[in-house]
């Protein structure tokens, strides 16, 4: 697969989607001329129709430059959505970026992605006599940045065309319901947030609402003066939400669909929440590269099966560190590639790149497949059990360790809320183990019996050389745990940190 010196690939030109339209700039054709006047949009006490929001798209649109690269600022608001839509309509290329410390930050992201307009003010709203429409579907449009949960973060290109196929085929295995309401508090700065939120409610016909309360009062309430019936989450959502006892029940009655991504959760938070609010959450595996989702479970599984099914526009390979396929029940490295029957056979298309970084990008491709980093197997009925990723892996002295199993074999124990397990360079042994914990509320942490709890259950190679615990865990934005600490954290063995 040829890799431009940019960092780009040329995809082969895909089939259409079964339906639906060819590009976002062409998202509210549909809409305007089946529903015009039905809820598009919604924040607070402000509504857009979709013959209302495509008059506000149009107008944001005449001001854009076709190709201008913008970097929407804005937070979790009603501009934030039609910016995005409105540099679509005019062919311009999408990126996201937190309003704390967007200015901050324009300057690297210029380094890397070129000249960038930045939009952090609504009253700064581009604005325009007229819109146009872009003529390539497959050119670059949006650039997301990976979690950088391991490391430096990449740049990554999507094209309008692959920007779709979430909501499209969520809309043809979940077809909409009358009334169906679509919000989420995560943030619209995050590309797959755009793309599961306000792109796939129009996709599907929907009206999206805006929320910004990731805590469980403000999200509930949210839920319910809203009438949300489709929403996405974090993990640790649902654990507030859960221990929240002020927190009614009736609040999340007009939800039907709730999607968990971002990181795993346990069974028994999913049980508990199930058994309180009477609605099982779905969990969802995907990365920035495909884009969002690609591993949805079943809900005729049972609840913490472990395991999920791919979407159908695409196929899952298993392989080993040399790229040939495993037998199925044996782990190796989760790649993809566009599904090769069925009525989405060949319409998929990932990510065009890593911008500015071509070995990257011919490593994602490489073999032809998209290789997603993540290590899991495939069972005999097809369902996928993903138990972690490559480049966490951790080499001591020679052994294997997969920090998964370690966190489990922590969190196994009582007094420990949260872990996260890492690789820290040893001189003698590479790299040794290091956990960081967090304490169950009035628990009192015993190293020795962590140590002999993971000796027990994984191996004695894995058995954590230091045990740090601290008051909370790093995240992202979208709720995994950052991994990439620093060093001098673990140097000092074993210690309780107040930061």
């Amino acid at each position: 697969m040829l890799v431009t010196p940019q960092g780009l690939v040329e995809h082969p030109t895909p089939r259409p989607y079964p339906f639906g339209p060819w590009s976002v700039a062409e998202i509210l054709d549909e809409g305007l001329t089946s529903h015009p006047d039905r809820f598009a949009l919604v924040d607070g006490t402000r509504t857009w129709t979709w013959r209302s929001l495509d008059e506000a798209v149009r107008s944001v649109a005449g001001g854009i430059q076709s190709g201008e690269q913008i970097c929407w600022a804005l937070g979790n608001c009603a501009e934030s959505v039609i910016g995005a839509l409105a540099t679509w309509r005019a062919g311009g290329v999408w990126i996201g970026a937190p309003p704390h410390h967007a200015r901050s930050m324009l300057s690297q992201l210029e380094d890397r992605v070129g000249q960038t307009t930045l939009v952090d003010d609504v009253a700064r709203l581009p604005h325009g006599a007229a819109d146009h429409r872009p003529t390539d579907p497959h050119a670059v449009a949006a650039i997301s940045f990976t979690s950088g949960t391991t490391g430096r973060s990449k740049a990554v290109a999507h094209s309008q065309h692959n920007l779709l196929w979430p909501g499209l085929i969520s809309s043809d295995l979940e077809p909409p319901g009358d009334g169906e309401r679509i919000g989420t508090p995560l943030s619209l700065s995050i590309a797959n947030i755009l793309i599961l939120g306000p792109l796939s409610a129009l996709l599907r016909g929907s009206a999206f609402v805006v929320m910004a309360n990731t805590h469980a009062e403000g999200f509930s309430a949210d839920i319910s003066r809203q009438l949300v019936t489709r929403t996405f989450v974090v993990p640790t959502m649902l654990h507030d939400l859960v221990n929240d006892e002020s927190i009614d029940v009736a609040s999340l009655a007009s939800l039907d669909r709730m999607i968990v991504g971002g990181s795993g959760a346990p069974p028994e938070l999913l049980a508990a929440f199930t058994s309180r609010f009477g609605l099982r959450p779905t969990l969802s595996y995907g990365l920035s590269e495909a884009p969002t989702g690609i591993v949805r479970e079943s809900l005729d599984d049972p609840i913490g099966s472990g395991r999920g099914f791919p979407l159908p526009l695409l196929d899952l390979k298993i392989v080993d560190l040399e790229g040939a396929p495993v037998s199925v029940g044996t782990s190796g490295e989760i790649c993809l590639q566009p599904a090769a029957n069925g009525p989405w056979a060949g319409t998929w298309t990932p990510t065009l790149g890593y911008l500015g970084e071509p070995e990257r990008t011919a490593e994602l491709f490489r073999g032809g497949l998209l290789h997603t980093g993540d290590v899991g197997h495939v069972d005999s009925e097809g369902g996928l059990s993903v138990t972690g990723r490559l480049s966490n892996l951790i080499v001591r002295g020679g052994m294997n360790v997969d920090p998964t199993a370690v966190e489990k074999a922590l969190t196994d124990d009582p007094s420990v809320a949260e872990a996260v397990v890492v690789g820290v360079l040893d001189e003698r042994l590479g790299q040794s183990v290091g956990a960081v914990i967090v304490a169950e509320d009035g628990q009192i942490v015993d190293r020795a019996r962590l140590r002999e709890s993971v000796r027990q259950t994984v191996s004695s190679h894995a058995v954590p050389d230091v045990i740090i615990v601290a008051p909370r865990l790093a995240r992202t934005e979208m709720g995994k745990l950052v991994r990439h600490l620093p060093p001098e954290l673990f140097v000092d063995g074993d210690a309780n940190t107040d930061d």
